[in-house]
């Protein structure tokens, strides 16, 4: 079945090859030689300007980077980025299409929608704010922007870390086609078609569409596999060109993806954990369930016995419009319109074994609007940006936790109390009936309805004292207001264990906050090729609800997080542009984190999220790109990074001795690559990629399990141009085989499980290209 889709995709390639009616441009479409290197332009400060020129630690994939480097999606091009983080698990969920980012240090890991990400991610000037459905593949990508630090005057909230702008390709007035067909190990079979096309002198169309299919590579017992990839991608887009003055841009997008579980194994087990002591203490008792028998490990790193839930997916589809209106020389407006629907589940075998120690399942159902004004002038001393933004969102959440299936039934199951009371006033759980067993009902369902509501209005200048000095002066003043309905069910006993919606006494949870954004800063430009600058900036999270409350007085909510970023660097070019250095050091306050604690009650110990954690960041960043001949160039990049709490009040999760989660201390990336010249229509291009983590904690706790080992990928491509129209490519990702995990939990003491969550082994394939 497999070789007959090959088959069909590659005759459909083919028939396009023969009849295409499209003609060719005269320059050479692959990688041409060059004796400079080419200027980057990014739109880090919502204008378009050079990279070399961006008082900001920036950096860019560009498209051709992205297929060189054999890049995806956020998690293989986070490999590649200094001081970028990315899983999509996090702490938890096993999801596989959310995307929990950190930089610097800074990060979310939770994608619970009651909790804001950290770092924010816009694709085409749209922000996407929640993590599920933000992990998908890369779809005719022009350019990916990493700003590291908060980027809150211009980007807003949940920008503490920094921010990820991703800009897909813009329509132009040229008749082109390309498709890439690729096929590799674990039965890859991807296929992506890019048109673009005129209509007429004012109006012009470009359509990207994908599907891609991959086998996991995580083998379950019963033949089942993690891991694997069922994605389909569409792109369209609408230019209007109505004037020399006013442009129209609608955008529509659709991804689906409909994949098996996270890849994940049982690393450890204790097979006398306390629960699991308990459970089968009860289901001796009761007669009523089976035992829990001892759990299966593997050693075969890629096995699980799981044989529960084995589904992640979601649909989302976004819809914008933007006009560009161009005032006179000087002033020009922009407007962004846009919506976005969101239906996303994923869930895990948190046990990966036949027996019922934990499953969980999610579901968010969310929609969002939003409407952005960008106001920009420029003139000869002075340049500024006024904007306004308004969002709104209304998000369905359901968490389904079933732990110990079973257990409420086993202890029903006990003849009477343990401690031989009556049943009509029991002292002690045991008996059918008996209100006390519902503790032991550890199968429970969380409702959450939530409506978030954002109001902001900022500014940004430049002023240039001299051509050497200028100062860059910002502010962002946002409105929020959050709303939570929450109902808390245990299944098996039938019971409501919470409930904060309008119609109960408490009523819903309805906070709303005011913060102001700043930033300062200074660059000179010592010349054309070299700019020193200086920047202090702040940026906040949003404060949200505790979506999973453990009682009714869990339910409430916490305050916004607060980061104050200090950052110095430089950006210089030399040897006539042959190469280029750019060098920053950083330093950052966090306040407030979000964390963890507890609070001891008339009814025990409550967990709360509360704003209890401090901590302090400092580092070094540096990107040196360099071209050895014209058709020779090599790069390096990393980053230095030590992060520490100085402050954990109440939290329960670390103390002052833990150390941030996601933060190595070195990240380091190398590249090399070579062209050769074969004849007038053939080029032979090879590319190395390296990089290096130091060991970091995937868990709050700093479990040693959950800490990863030094982690050292390479990455290699070869790509042959045909002709003028088609390549042939041979990658391999991972090329040493390196065995490591992107999260992992340690509960062994308690539930007697641990699980990693595992990268994909080494993985070959072969492409081809062909484009008109």
């Amino acid at each position: 079945m497999y070789t007959n889709c090959i088959k069909v995709k590659t005759c459909v390639l083919l028939s396009v090859l023969c009849s295409a009616e499209i003609l060719a441009s005269e320059d050479d479409l692959f990688s041409l030689s060059i004796d400079q290197l080419l200027e980057v332009k990014v739109e880090a400060r919502k204008v378009s300007e050079s990279l070399q020129k961006t008082p900001i630690s920036v950096s860019v994939l560009s498209e051709q980077q992205i297929e060189q480097r054999n890049v995806t999606d956020l998690l293989s091009a986070s490999y590649f980025i200094p001081n970028l983080d990315v899983t999509t698990t996090g702490e938890n969920s096993g999801c596989t299409h959310c995307a929990n980012i950190t930089i610097r240090g800074v990060g979310q890991v939770d994608p619970i929608p009651t909790t804001d990400p950290s770092v924010g991610v816009y694709v085409d000037g749209v922000y996407l704010a929640r993590s599920a459905g933000s992990m998908s593949r890369f779809l005719d990508v022009a350019q990916v922007e990493i700003l590291r630090g908060p980027q809150g005057t211009l980007f807003g909230k949940n920008t503490i870390g920094g921010a990820v702008n991703i800009r897909t390709n813009a329509v132009t007035d040229d008749t082109t086609f390309k498709s890439t067909l690729t096929v590799g190990e674990f039965n890859r079979r991807d296929l992506t078609m890019v048109i673009n096309q005129p209509l007429s002198e004012q109006v012009a169309m470009r359509v990207a569409m994908a599907k891609y299919d991959k086998e996991g590579f995580v083998r379950r017992v019963n033949g089942e596999r993690e891991g694997g990839e069922d994605d389909f991608s569409l792109i369209a887009k609408l230019r209007h060109q109505v004037n020399d003055e006013l442009t129209l841009l609608w955008l529509l997008s659709r991804q689906t993806q409909d994949r098996g579980s996270a890849p994940s194994v049982l690393a450890a087990k204790n097979d006398n954990a306390v629960l699991i002591q308990i459970y089968n203490l009860f289901a001796e008792l009761g007669n009523g369930v089976e035992p829990i028998t001892p759990l299966q490990t593997f050693d075969d790193k890629y096995l699980s016995a799981a044989t529960e839930t084995n589904e992640n997916s979601f649909t989302q589809t976004g819809a914008a419009l933007q006009a560009d209106y161009r005032i006179n020389e000087q002033m020009s407006l922009k407007s962004i319109t846009a919506f976005r629907s969101l239906d996303a589940f994923y869930s895990r075998d948190f046990d990966n074994n036949p027996v019922n120690i934990g499953v969980t399942r999610d579901w968010q159902w969310q929609d969002q609007r939003s409407q952005e004004f960008n106001l920009t002038a420029k003139y000869e001393h002075y340049d500024w940006l006024l904007g306004a933004y308004y969002f709104d969102e209304k998000v369905s959440y359901r968490a389904d936790f079933n732990f110990f299936g079973g257990l409420f039934q086993a202890v029903e199951a006990i003849p009477a109390p343990l401690d031989g009371s009556p049943l009509s006033a029991p002292t002690d759980i045991g008996g059918a009936g008996n209100p006390l067993n519902a503790a032991f009902d550890f199968h429970n369902r969380f409702l959450n309805e939530i409506e978030n509501t954002s109001y902001a209005v900022f500014g940004h200048m430049n002023y240039h004292f001299s051509p050497t000095w200028s100062v860059t002066i910002g502010a962002r003043y946002t409105r929020e207001d959050k709303r939570q309905e929450v109902v808390g069910l245990a299944l098996e006993a039938d019971e409501v264990l919470l409930s904060r919606t309008s119609e109960s006494a408490a009523g819903a949870v309805t906070p709303s906050w005011k913060v102001f954004s700043p930033m300062l800063g200074v660059q000179y430009q010592h010349s054309e090729q070299t700019m020193f600058y200086l920047t202090g900036s702040r940026g906040f999270k949003s404060g949200g609800f505790n979506g999973l409350p453990s009682s009714p007085a869990a339910v409430r909510p916490f305050e916004p997080e607060y980061l104050t970023a200090y950052e110095s660097g430089v950006r210089s070019q030399w040897f006539d542009n042959r190469l280029r250095v750019n060098v920053s050091a950083f330093y950052l306050q966090h306040k407030d984190m979000q964390l963890r604690g507890g609070e001891s009650t008339q009814e025990g110990v409550e967990i709360f999220i509360d704003n209890v954690g401090k901590t302090k960041t400092k580092g070094v960043e540096w990107e040196f790109e360099g071209l050895l001949d014209d058709d020779f160039g090599v790069a390096f990049a990393g980053a230095f990074t030590r992060a520490e709490f100085v402050d954990v009040g109440n939290a329960t999760q670390v103390t002052l001795d833990s150390t941030p989660i996601r933060t190595p201390k070195w990240s380091v990336t190398a590249s090399v690559w070579k062209n050769w010249q074969l004849d007038a229509n053939q080029k032979l291009h090879t590319r190395l990629d390296w990089s290096y983590r130091s060991k970091m904690y995937t868990d709050v706790f700093n479990s040693p399990l959950a800490q990863t080992d030094h982690l050292r990928l390479l990455n290699a491509r070869v790509q042959l141009d045909l002709s003028k129209h088609m390549s042939v490519s041979l990658y391999v990702n991972n090329l040493t085989d390196e065995y490591h995990f992107i999260g992992a939990n340690d509960f062994r003491e308690v539930f007697g499980v641990a699980e990693y969550w595992l990268a994909p082994p080494r993985e070959a394939g072969i492409a081809l290209t062909m484009q008109f």
